[in-house]
């Protein structure tokens, strides 16, 4: 009796903390707030060339860490699920705290960068190496879920042994793939002439990494339709299928005449960013009544849906910034700026305030994949 009145209680307490409404509405007031701060500071409080040349290519670095804090170091030491914080405590204290080490670890990893090795200049070097970076950690963070370590060793060890296998790869691909052809960097020693251009391959990176999101086991389709395959067998899978049609959306769309910066500035990384958005801050808002992989199909239709108008959205508002940085003459438009507010402003924002402030003052988040696949909801 006694186990059952302490439940009870705690599920009370949990019911009780914060303010607005708890789920989903308080899912939207977070998106609204951040997204029109992330416009306002992120965009319109800087130069364009601050911007384009200074906070750019450092946010990819920012993501790097933000990643392995929160997805393969499982929040730790103070944010659930691998840190002590419980509902009798500051969720406001546990944000601090949780941002201040990834401001830290942002710095060294940044300042070893700048003044260490390599010792570039802040520069698209940094785009280039961070995309490849960014692209690793998330597609060993989520959908291989850091195997084979993750859950057998303490979360820091997982990080630092993450860490390892993610630079192991980064090298071997910048080092052994990429070339730096037709940019200002090509007859540089740090051209090494590989087989993929560093541009391109950065437009593909974010094509796959839009569909190992979409076929992840807690975004879009929540895994489905390789869920029947186990662990590791459904990250293989999800990883072979995200990165063939991750190629053929990013050569069809250039096949097409699409603009490279529309097809994975604008549209790439919008993908990237509702496929977080809609699988995680608005748990599959209005289709949860379905189940596997009617809920999957639902889930992709929605999340185009929500793409298009977002980008009509951002094109608009993002419009006037755009301009100033053609007037700038920098080498950006403003489908560079959608990718930048998607991915290097809005979106850690909303993945920090949610794993790492547990949404104060809202409400509390539920987790990510909400509600599971097989459990039909409200």
């Amino acid at each position: 009796m006694q186990s059952v009145e302490a439940t009870a209680a705690e599920t009370k307490a949990v019911d009780a903390i914060g303010i607005g409404p708890a789920g989903r509405a308080g899912g939207v007031i977070q998106f609204v707030v951040l997204a029109a701060l992330s416009v306002i500071v992120g965009v319109y409080a800087l130069s364009p060339a601050t911007i384009v040349m200074t906070v750019l290519p450092a946010t990819l670095i920012l993501l790097i860490t933000l990643g392995h804090l929160a997805l393969i170091g499982d929040n730790f030491p103070f944010a659930p699920p691998g840190g002590n914080w419980t509902p009798a405590m500051s969720r406001f204290e546990a944000g601090i705290k949780m941002t201040i080490i990834w401001a830290v670890f942002t710095a060294i990893f940044l300042c070893f960068m700048l003044y260490v090795y390599p010792g570039w200049p802040m520069s698209p070097l940094y785009l280039w190496w961070g995309a490849i970076g960014f692209w690793c950690t998330l597609l060993y963070g989520i959908n291989w879920n850091t195997w084979p370590f993750k859950g057998k060793m303490h979360p820091w060890a997982t990080m630092v042994v993450g860490l390892v296998v993610v630079l192991v790869v980064i090298s071997l691909v910048w080092n052994f793939l990429t070339n730096l052809d037709g940019t200002p960097l090509a007859n540089t020693p740090m051209n090494h002439h590989g087989p993929l251009n560093a541009e391109w391959l950065t437009g593909y990176i974010v094509w796959a990494i839009g569909w190992f999101f979409i076929l992840n086991p807690v975004f879009t389709t929540q895994g489905w339709p390789f869920t029947g395959l186990g662990h590791p067998g459904t990250a293989v899978a999800q990883t072979i299928a995200a990165h063939i049609l991750g190629y053929i959306c990013w050569s069809g769309s250039l096949a097409l005449g699409m603009s490279p910066t529309f097809s994975f500035g604008a549209v790439g990384s919008s993908t990237i960013f509702w496929a977080l958005v809609y699988g995680w801050h608005f748990q599959f808002w209005g289709i949860t009544k379905f189940t596997g992989g009617t809920r999957a199909i639902s889930a992709f239709v929605v999340q185009c849906v929500l793409v298009a108008i977002w980008i009509v959205v951002l094109k608009a508002v993002l419009g006037p910034a755009g301009n100033a940085l053609a007037a700038a003459k920098l080498p950006a438009d403003v489908n560079i700026l959608i990718i930048y507010v998607n991915l290097c402003i809005l979106a850690p924002a909303l993945v920090a305030h949610n794993a790492f402030w547990l949404r104060w003052p809202l409400t509390l988040p539920n987790p990510p994949g909400t509600p599971p696949p097989d459990v039909s909801a409200p």
